[in-house]
Parts: structure tokens; sequence; C-alpha cells
């Protein structure tokens, strides 16, 4: 293990001993090792390009963009970073394999955590991306972090198995190579889309199936490669900026220009106070309508109510008809309803607003939803509460018993 200390002067300590410190009075950092681990890993050393505050904010610092000027690559913020860590649980002497090297700031925390008899494998598609996590890593002295130009949706055999395996990259399966890999006890941390509903899940394997045992909402740059899954965008209104992103094997043409017909509105009337999280319920709604996506209005036109959640609000296409989340406020908060369009929508707005009902009913105050994976030709006994079927998986989705918690 190489020498993490930082030559760098007092201000570069200061900033990161102070985000490290609000990270842990915050919740996001709940034991030690992880705190020890980001307290030793100056991480503007993996951003030489930016100044050094920015290098220490809580917040994501893009580092690549393609021709068009779309983000590719990037520093993922120290909240999501420290939380992933903390549901990866990794320890000394485990072997880890990344998933998405990124500037190789997060290989090193990682070989940090494995100590001197472990080992950490980070790859990624991109070889600018391959080069940089390289040199940053023998910069900061972690020369032992091995860094592989490949692509993610085969894993690196090469190390196999894994006691740990983490992605740091958008996923909208679990391929193959990643249960074949991953050793049976081990554990698998990777951001899930669930029909454009994306949280980090942290899956146990044991006996060939993936479950769940924490959930965390996150947003990441997707995969590239085998397992890149394009969405698809489709404008809701002629005459406003409100797009609708979802799933590209949705028929979802039903909701082009949905917006400028006549519509409906239905309240359920759930609440949720200034401060709640409207996560749990999004993926409450992306498990229960395959139609589910998320609805944007980047410039606050949010037509005859107010959405939920501005850049992501939760939405629903079948067919011609489409239905997504608005609120009013209340005393202590707002209220939830459902707005409908086109030939059934107000009908599809009542179905949707019961699931809000049940929602509010059964996976709130500390319960939520557990996922298990199982692989391509296997699957549950019984039937779950929601089934998601993915290119290589299925998931089945139940309340989740007390010990399993969604944060």
């Amino acid at each position: 293990m190489g020498d993490h200390s930082d030559t760098s002067g007092n201000e570069a300590r200061q900033l990161r001993t102070r985000l490290v410190g609000s990270l842990r009075s915050g919740g996001v950092i709940r034991s030690g090792a992880v705190e020890a681990a980001m307290l030793a890993v100056p991480r503007h050393r993996f951003l030489p390009e930016a100044p050094l505050r920015s290098a220490y904010a809580d917040d994501v610092y893009v580092t690549k963009r393609n021709s068009d000027g779309e983000a590719v690559s990037s520093a993922s913020q120290p909240a999501i970073v420290a939380e992933m860590l903390e549901q990866l649980d990794v320890r000394l002497g485990h072997r880890v394999l990344e998933i998405g090297a990124g500037t190789g700031y997060n290989a090193a925390l990682l070989d940090a955590l494995v100590g001197p008899e472990g080992a950490v494998t980070t790859v990624d598609i991109d070889a600018d991306t391959v080069r940089r996590a390289r040199r940053a890593l023998d910069e900061v002295g972690s020369e032992r972090v091995r860094v592989v130009q490949g692509d993610g949706e085969l894993g690196h055999v090469d190390g196999a198995p894994y006691d740990r395996i983490i992605a740091t990259v958008g996923t909208w399966d679990l391929p193959p190579a990643w249960w074949d890999q991953l050793a049976d006890g081990g554990r698998l941390v990777a951001p899930l889309s669930i029909r454009s509903c994306e949280h980090s899940v942290a899956f146990d394997y044991r006996d060939g199936v993936m479950r769940s045992r924490s959930i965390v909402s996150c947003g990441f740059m997707p995969m590239r490669g085998l397992g890149s899954q394009e969405d698809q965008t489709v404008e809701l209104s002629a005459g406003r900026i409100m797009t609708f992103h979802v799933e590209q094997g949705v028929e979802a043409d039903g909701a082009r220009g949905v917006l400028d017909s006549r519509g409906a509105t239905v309240w359920t009337p759930v609440q949720l106070k200034v401060n709640d999280d409207a996560t749990q319920l999004s993926l409450w709604l992306a498990c229960a309508f395959p139609g589910y996506g998320r609805m944007s209005a980047p410039f606050g036109d949010h037509g005859p109510q107010r959405l939920l959640v501005r850049w992501a609000n939760p939405a629903v296409v079948e067919g011609e008809d489409f239905a997504y989340l608005v609120s009013r406020r209340t005393g202590g908060g707002v209220e939830i309803g459902v707005r409908g369009h086109g030939p059934n929508g107000a009908a599809l707005a009542v179905r949707v607003a019961d699931e809000v009902r049940v929602w509010d009913a059964d996976s709130r105050d500390g319960v939520s939803l557990q996922i298990t994976a199982y692989r391509k030709g296997t699957g549950p006994e019984g039937e779950p509460r929601f089934t998601v079927p993915k290119r290589h998986t299925r998931l089945a989705i139940e309340l989740a018993p007390d010990k399993v918690g969604l944060r």
C-alpha cells in the first residue's frame, strides 16, 4: 500500500477535514474506516484542473465531455462516494473490482480500505480515462491498484473471485460476468436503473441469488459499451419545454404533445412534509408501472399544477394516455395529486393515485422495498409484489423486512 498523505499544504487538508466532518455529522459517513480513507486520500490530486475549493465541494465535477458537449466522465459527489462505500462494507484483505475508473479517486479510497493484503482492480472502457486514473493513482502512492481498459459489462476475470464489486456508472442490468466473478457471500453495489428510476443497490450474493440490504437514491452517467441502454425523450407539448424520459423499449408516442390536450386532476390526499424525500415514492411507482418515466420542466413551466419534483417528476405513459404527479401546498408541506391526459387519462390518473395511497399506507415510516435479483431462467417460487424483467436478470420486489432500509 502506498503513501496516501497529502503534501500540498494546509489549505487542502483543512478543506478535506471540513468536508469529511460535514459528511460524518450529516450521517453519510458512518464508519471509522470510510472516514479514515476519505481523510487520507487527497481528492484534489485527482482533479488537478479544479480549483482547490471545487475539489473539496460536496458536488460532482465533470472531467470529460464528448464532441456534443455532453459529460461522459466525472468525479462523483463525495456524499454518494461515501454512501456507496458504506454500502459496500470493504474489509482489510478484500479483493475488490470497480466498474468505472473515473478519476481514480474511488479506487484510491478502496486501496486504503483493503490495506496491503487486499487488491483493487478498476476497469474503464475509455482509454483517456484509464491513463488519467493510472497517472493520478501513481502520484498519490496507490501503485498497487490495477487499472484495466475494458468493457465493464465483462468485468475482469483475472483476479476473480472478488469479495466486493462496485459499479460507479449507471447500469440497467446485472450482467452475467458480475455474477460469475463475485464470490459466494460477497457483495455487489451498483447504481441500478428500474424504469428510469436510479438507485444504488447493495446486493448480498448467496447461493446464486442477490438480495438487497440497502437502497440509496443516486444519479450516475450511464454505462457505455455492451451494457449501454439508451432512454428516449418525448416532447410533451409543442409550446413548452417539458419532456418525458423513458426506457427505449416503452411505447411512448402517446405522450408526444399530450399536454396540449385537456386534462383532469385527482387528489390523493397523501402529503409530504417540506423536507420529505420523494424518491421512495418514485421507486414504488417505477416498480408498479411498466410505462414509468421521468418528466422534466427545466425552466419552471409546470403547467396547470405544480410538479411534485422539477427535474425527475414521476410520470406514466400507457398507449395514448399520460399521467404525472402534481402537488399543491398545505399547511405542513404539499399534497400529492395526479393529472391525467389522453382518451383514458382520467382513469390512468385514478390508478396512479391509488398506488400513491397504497405506498402511503404500506411503505412509509421506515418500511421500504427489498429487491431480489435472479439470473435469467430462474425466479421466485411465489408471486412477488412487483416483477421487473431485464435482459440478464429478473427482479422480484417485495416490502422489506425491518432490517432492510431505503436511504
